[in-house]
């Protein structure tokens, strides 16, 4: 399976319940070591929205988040539903679904993401 093959994927909680669609995939590199050049990429988690993708501008991530309070008030009001799926909350995919091992309330809000990155 390619990377591009998760986006626009349904994701459903431990329940079945919808939790919106794959908008965006988090990579970490840290893999083991390629042809002594550079790490290999694996799949940290999932950028999950519940409404169209195109919200997703880079603004919901980084310093943006602690600007100024308009920023923060517009961005709290657009992705007050955007979350984070860790790769381990994955249970599998089936069919054109992603399955969590969790429920919904138990994943993270993608600012949390970077809670601890500096102004």
């Amino acid at each position: 399976m390619r990377l591009s093959d998760l986006l626009d994927r349904p994701v459903r909680d431990s329940s079945g319940e919808i939790v919106g669609q794959v908008a965006d995939i988090r990579l970490v590199q840290d893999g083991p070591l390629l042809q002594q050049v550079h790490h290999a990429f694996r799949v940290a988690g999932l950028i999950v929205v519940t409404r169209h993708t195109g919200r997703l501008f880079g603004y919901e991530r980084g310093p943006a988040i602690k600007g100024p309070w308009l920023v923060r008030a517009v961005l709290g009001v657009l992705h007050r539903h955007t979350h984070y799926v860790r790769w381990e909350q994955v249970d599998r995919i089936d069919g054109a679904d992603v399955l969590l091992r969790v429920p919904k309330h138990d994943l993270a809000h993608v600012t949390d993401l970077y809670s601890d990155t500096p102004a």
